[in-house]
């Protein structure tokens, strides 16, 4: 949790707030992730075990994720960046209507991990290494939760 609510609740609000966003749905193998999120109205994908590592790659999650929900595009908004709003996503979306792909950094260029967004097509034949749009968004959005002492140092 960070402040007190489960991370994938932030995204849930930002991409409910979003004014292109029209569906949300989170892939999870976690069972107790799936309830919580299936009694705030959250429509879960049942992610197979070979998705759920450490070295599975977010694309391969999102191409999932299309065969079961097909779509003319895909935003990825990871739960372990909750400071990104609606504004991130809605400007992530409007660089991608040009480019095809567009994903968050910080000011020095390193990604944030808060928004990644593809054309369908595009995620079919690229990865988000090949990016090459970017909303850079302020430093205290761009907080990245990767262990928990990184919670803790914000959280106060």
């Amino acid at each position: 949790t960070f402040r007190d609510r489960i991370l994938f609740a932030w995204s849930w609000d930002a991409a409910k707030a979003s004014q292109y966003v029209d569906r949300v749905v989170l892939s999870t193998e976690d069972s107790q992730i799936k309830a919580f999120a299936e009694a705030i109205g959250i429509e879960v994908i049942a992610r197979p075990p070979e998705l759920a590592t450490d070295d599975a790659l977010n694309e391969d999650v999102l191409r999932h994720a299309l065969q079961i929900y097909p779509a003319p595009w895909v935003v990825l908004l990871q739960p372990t960046s909750p400071l990104r709003n609606r504004d991130d996503i809605d400007i992530c979306l409007e660089i991608a209507r040009v480019t095809d792909s567009c994903l968050t950094v910080r000011h020095d260029r390193t990604k944030n991990g808060a928004v990644y967004v593809a054309r369908s097509w595009w995620l079919e034949k690229h990865t988000f290494m090949d990016c090459r749009s970017y909303h850079t968004m302020p430093m205290e959005r761009s907080l990245d939760i990767d262990y928990a002492h990184q919670v803790e140092a914000v959280a106060a």
